[in-house]
């Protein structure tokens, strides 16, 4: 066990007038100089968690009145956001200010009132409504929203986001690269639209700091000018173990931070080890433990609200109901990264697991805004900890510990070939959409435009360059039904319609959590709704055409002694015919159909024998017609998944699952986007053992 002392984090106040009614700091000071005088730019914010990153551009949107869409990772913060940002609005500006929260749900409640259209009519009605009774309008969405309107993929297209003239991604360090790749190209192509066509001009991301890699696709593959809002911020940020000096503002507190070990995913485990000593720090002050597994955070929840006098309270993603709520009256709040980011609320100390660099800042940012001493206890593996017991006879400063963190934590191989196979694919099928959709006229102009933009975007790879011809032969290879399936922002997955018998409530959720830890039954879709309370059948009928199950839930199983639960696996003729005869670099990830999934009670004493009914929605998937896309997007390798792992040096939060053959787990499964990196890797590593030149490659490919 090693105790380090963190310092602080303090930014400069600026004594100049603002449109908030605070003294800003400098990357405030500088965004609202961008809005001012630039007609045209990409800015990134990297400023610290608790620096006001929102202000930074709130501010100058309110008081010059834009219309400005923000996309956030999840539909929580979104939430969050909404009541934030329009108290900020009602107390900043004179004017009336709408501050949209744009959700699948929210546009299902419209519906009532606009009719039952397409989501992407609801939309525009929507908009457009609000821009009859409001001054500005502040619409907060979700990326697949977002994606959905750019490519026109609700069945009545939406086009009243194209008046927007502001945009902004929070949290961007957060999507994957597929995911990235997909936002940075949009907005690029609709920042260089003609602006009566399309108003965006000003883009700002909201990020931790880019890497190499992306200050490079931020400065040269996006056309308008790029500005790190932080670059002079040596200036402007001073590390305090005592109260900050005047002019001097505290947004990240001093910290004594406990380091102790446990692996990944058992962190849950350690801490029922250590119970007395686990107890004692959560019966301290107001104490947040944010956990990786759901099932972690489920044992450690049950343990403390049995354990603790006070208000233990869980929020994750089959929690997260009265959100609000919980978050005020909370002693001890037990949750995973649902409370990593943008959500504010007071917390006095912090117990978490961090098992990798950047789930460490976020969580060890959840203490932030006071100048005294603060109590933190983190659970990393040993290498860490290792690494850092060599600090312990001093105070760390901030920026020291993202560098100790940055060389001790093992970096997550890279899919460095990605953006060439597959983003570039993506935009070559998003090109055909439009130039479908263009006056004859216009379509060169698009195309040309489109395929410069593809290589500026695509076409630079790590010590490697690919030409658009490349990029088209990779394309051309690919299945109709990938292409597709890339049009969309977030990848494939199984997920079940949930009706929880506990708290009497519906919500979607992983299938395969349900299967390795629910107490459940699957049952059909007139079961679970004679089931399910009365009042949520709309709910069921809109969510049915995206879940692959309906579940009755009755809490979680009891583990065996290990804290597992059942083995889940995927199994069937479908698989096997497609492995057998082919490698893995012949085999491609594709759409499969008749997929099939099956459990083992794993000394839990527990089966699911209604997994049956889980199947028969599998075997649907995509059966429908020859032009159906809707099977899962899959990639099957040789190997059980932790030899693969290792193999390809993935990291322990890539989900693959085992394919099991005459009782064995032989082989694995990656689903969705991580079917697309897997194939990367798999490709890349088998040209560094065979030393095969770039033309090889691309034959290979």
């Amino acid at each position: 066990m090693t105790s380090l002392e963190l310092a602080g984090v303090a930014l400069r106040t600026h004594d100049i007038a603002y449109p908030f009614d605070v003294s800003p700091f400098a990357h405030q000071r500088e965004l609202q100089q961008l809005f001012d005088d630039a007609n045209r730019f990409v800015a990134v914010n990297d400023s610290p968690t608790g620096g006001g990153k929102t202000s930074s551009w709130l501010a100058p949107v309110l008081a010059d009145k834009i219309d400005a869409i923000a996309i956030y990772p999840t539909n929580a913060l979104i939430a969050d956001q909404q009541e934030a940002i329009q108290r900020q609005a009602t107390t900043a500006v004179d004017h009336d200010v709408t501050v949209m929260k744009v959700t699948s749900a929210t546009l299902s409640e419209q519906s009532k009132d606009f009719g039952p259209n397409s989501h992407g009519a609801v939309l525009d009605d929507w908009l457009r409504q609000a821009g009859r009774y409001n001054d500005q309008r502040i619409l907060l969405t979700n990326p697949d929203i977002f994606v959905m309107m750019r490519r026109g993929l609700y069945r009545k297209g939406s086009r009243e986001y194209k008046d927007f003239e502001v945009a902004v991604v929070d949290e961007f360090h957060r999507a994957g690269r597929k995911e990235q790749n997909t936002l940075r190209f949009l907005l690029d192509e609709m920042q260089t639209e003609d602006e009566e066509i399309v108003a965006l001009r000003k883009v700002a991301f909201l990020s931790a700091t880019p890497d190499q890699r992306q200050e490079r696709l931020f400065e040269d593959a996006m056309e308008a000018p790029y500005f790190r809002v932080t670059e002079h911020d040596s200036r402007e940020r001073a590390s305090y173990t005592e109260s900050p000096d005047d002019g001097w503002y505290g947004v990240m507190p001093p910290v004594k931070l406990d380091v102790r070990t446990a692996p990944t995913f058992g962190t849950a485990e350690t801490l029922l080890e250590e119970q007395e000593d686990t107890l004692a720090f959560c019966r301290g002050d107001r104490t947040v433990v944010m956990l990786d597994g759901i099932h972690e955070v489920g044992r450690i929840h049950t343990w403390l609200d049995e354990e603790i006098d006070g208000n233990v309270e869980r929020i994750d993603g089959f929690y997260e109901e009265n959100k609000a709520e919980k978050l005020d009256r909370f002693d001890v709040l037990v949750s995973n990264s649902a409370v990593e980011v943008g959500i504010d609320f007071e917390v006095d100390q912090i117990l978490f697991a961090g098992h990798n660099r950047d789930s460490f800042l976020q969580r060890l940012g959840r203490l932030r805004s006071a100048s005294d001493w603060k109590q933190a206890r983190c659970y990393v593996p040993r290498t860490i900890a290792d690494c850092l017991s060599e600090y312990g006879e001093r105070v760390v400063t901030r920026s020291e510990l993202d560098d100790i963190l940055a060389a001790a934590y093992p970096e997550p191989r890279q899919p460095e070939t990605f953006d060439a196979r597959y983003s570039a694919a993506e935009g070559f099928e998003h090109l055909d959409d439009r130039l479908q959709n263009a006056p004859p006229d216009e379509q060169q102009a698009i195309k040309q435009s489109t395929l410069d933009r593809i290589e500026r975007h695509f076409g630079v790879g790590s010590g490697a360059g690919f030409s658009l011809r490349d990029m088209e032969a990779f394309t051309d290879a690919l299945d109709w039904r990938v292409l597709t399936a890339l049009q969309w922002y977030r990848g494939d997955n199984i997920q079940a319609l949930v009706y929880d018998r506990t708290r009497d409530r519906i919500t979607t959720y992983d299938l395969f959590y349900l299967l390795r830890y629910g107490d459940v039954e699957f049952v059909d879709r007139n079961t679970f709704e004679q089931c399910a309370p009365p009042d949520q059948r709309s709910k069921i009928d809109r969510q049915e055409r995206y879940v692959d199950g309906f579940c009755l839930y009755d809490g979680t199983i009891e583990t065996n002694d290990e804290g597992f639960g059942r083995n889940v696996y995927f199994t069937g003729a479908v698989l096997n015919a497609w492995i057998d005869g082919t490698s893995n670099t012949s085999r491609k990830p594709q759409i499969q159909t008749g997929l099939q999934i099956d459990v083992d009670p794993n000394d839990t004493g527990s089966r699911v024998p209604s997994v049956t009914k889980v199947n028969e929605s599998l075997r649907e998937r995509g059966q429908n017609s020859i032009d159906d896309e809707s099977g899962l997007l899959c990639y099957a390798v040789s190997g059980t998944p932790n030899r693969v792992k290792r193999q390809y040096e993935l990291d322990d939060f890539f989900f693959l699952y085992p394919i099991r053959v005459q009782n064995e787990d032989l082989h694995s499964l990656a689903v969705g986007t991580d079917a697309l990196y897997l194939h990367c890797h798999v490709l890349e590593q088998e040209q560094q053992l065979t030393g095969n030149d770039d033309q090889e490659f691309l034959s290979g490919l």
